[in-house]
């Protein structure tokens, strides 16, 4: 009886002590730092619009990596979104400083997430590859203007 006491103790400490444990950031209702919300979160969505477009050539021959199926596209759309969300986030005060470049920077993000977006309604393999091209762009950027000793200007992380 005595051990069947304390097993149900260890087990009911075990899971207070799971339930209490930190969980990952959510992009939309935690406020990560400027590291965790371009690391994974930003270039995560980013790399969708990347791995979604373009061709790989090898000895073996040519692989187009545009989507082929409604759920291929459907990422896109929803990396779109996700891109959106993280931008509007990038540019509250706690993370732009108020810096208008930081915030044009967010924008552009928008915009070539925008431009993701359309080509994937369209289906259009090359407006998606230029879509990433552009978000590429933003990403470099802005990683030569507020990237400094591996790690973001805004908020010292």
């Amino acid at each position: 009886m005595r051990g069947t006491t304390l097993l149900i103790a260890f087990v009911a400490l075990f899971i207070a002590l799971v339930g209490c444990a930190p969980s990952e950031p959510n992009a939309v209702d935690e406020q990560p730092t400027t590291a965790r919300l371009m690391d994974p979160l930003l270039n995560t969505a980013s790399e969708v619009f990347w791995d979604s477009a373009g061709f790989i050539d090898t000895y073996e021959g040519t692989t187009d990596l545009t989507p082929t199926t409604a759920e291929g596209w459907q990422k896109v759309l929803e990396a779109a979104d996700e891109i959106d969300a993280l931008s509007a986030m990038l540019k509250q005060e706690r993370y732009s400083l108020n810096r208008a470049a930081w915030n044009v920077l967010a924008d552009n993000l928008i915009a070539a997430s925008e431009s993701g977006r359309q080509a994937a309604l369209a289906r259009d393999g090359a407006a998606l590859f230029q879509a990433g091209a552009d978000l590429y762009q933003v990403c470099v950027a802005c990683h030569q203007t507020f990237w400094s000793n591996n790690r973001f200007t805004s908020d010292g992380d």
